[in-house]
C-alpha cells in the first residue's frame, strides 16, 4: 500500500511566525556584523633615540597601550600563563605587560640557583631559592610596574607592566607595533619605555577604522644599580 503525502496549507498566522523568525534571524546576524564593523585596529612605528640623540637600532621592549577602556567590557579567553624564564644569568623577557589579575611562571632554565624577588609597591614577593627546571607562579592584582631582580645575580633584571585591559602590546625590534579589535571611544595612547619618560596622547576610534600613529621617544634615564633583597650591596663576585 502506498501512502499519499498531503500538502498541509500554512495558516496566515504560521506565514507570519515564519517571517517574524527570518526577519529576526536576519537582524541578529546584521547585528552581529554591524558589531564586528565597529571593532578598530591602531598600529604603527615607534623610534626610539639615545642620549645623544641618534636612532638607536634596537627599538624594542617598548610598551603600547590603550588608556580607558572598561576592562569588564570585553571578554577574554583562557591563557597559559606568560613565563620568564632565568637562563644564562638572565631573565627573559626584560620587558613583560600583562593584564591584571594574569600569574607568571617565573621558570628556571638555568644550570644555576636562582632567587626571584621583588620590592616595587604593586607588588612584593621573594622566590626563594630554587634550581633548575623549577617553576614558581605568581599572580599580579594591581597595576602599576614590578622590577623583578635575582637576589644572587645583580644583572638580571625583568619588568612587568600590569594594566587594566587587554589593549596592549610590545614593539617589535624594528619598533612596529598593532594592537587589535579596539571598541569605539576616545582614549589615551599611552608608550612605556624603560629608560625614556611617558607619553601619552588622545586617540579615538569609530566604526572600524585602522588609525596608524608614528611616534618618536627619546632616552633620559639610564641603568641605575640596586640593592639585594635585604637592602644591602651584592658581592662583587657576581
Amino acid at each position: 500500500m502506498k501512502l499519499s503525502k498531503r500538502l498541509v496549507p500554512m495558516t496566515s498566522a504560521g506565514v507570519l511566525q515564519c517571517l517574524l523568525l527570518s526577519l529576526l534571524a536576519y537582524g541578529l546576524s546584521g547585528f552581529h556584523l554591524a558589531h564586528a564593523r565597529t571593532l578598530n585596529t591602531i598600529d604603527g612605528n615607534l623610534t626610539i633615540l639615545g642620549f645623544d640623540g641618534n636612532e638607536k637600532t634596537d627599538h624594542s621592549n617598548a610598551v603600547i597601550f590603550i588608556d580607558g577602556i572598561v576592562a569588564g567590557s570585553v571578554s577574554q579567553l583562557h591563557q597559559d600563563p606568560p613565563k620568564i624564564s632565568h637562563l644564562g644569568r638572565k631573565f627573559a623577557p626584560h620587558v613583560l605587560p600583562l593584564l591584571k589579575g594574569g600569574t607568571v611562571d617565573f621558570f628556571n632554565d638555568d644550570r644555576i640557583f636562582h632567587n626571584v624577588f621583588s620590592l616595587s609597591k604593586a607588588k612584593t614577593f621573594d622566590l626563594g631559592i630554587y634550581p633548575q627546571g623549577t617553576s614558581k607562579l605568581v599572580s599580579f592584582e594591581r597595576t602599576g610596574l614590578i622590577k623583578i631582580y635575582c637576589n644572587i645575580h645583580p644583572k638580571m633584571v625583568s619588568n612587568i607592566l600590569v594594566l587594566n585591559n587587554p589593549f596592549f602590546t610590545k614593539t617589535d625590534t624594528d619598533g612596529s607595533f598593532t594592537i587589535e579589535n579596539i571598541p569605539d571611544g576616545t582614549y589615551t595612547l599611552r608608550i612605556w619605555h624603560e629608560f625614556s619618560v611617558a607619553m601619552n596622547l588622545p586617540v579615538s576610534f569609530q566604526d572600524g577604522q585602522i588609525v596608524t600613529q608614528n611616534l618618536t621617544i627619546t632616552e633620559t634615564k639610564k641603568v641605575r644599580s640596586h640593592k639585594n633583597k635585604f637592602g644591602k650591596p651584592y658581592k662583587t663576585k657576581y
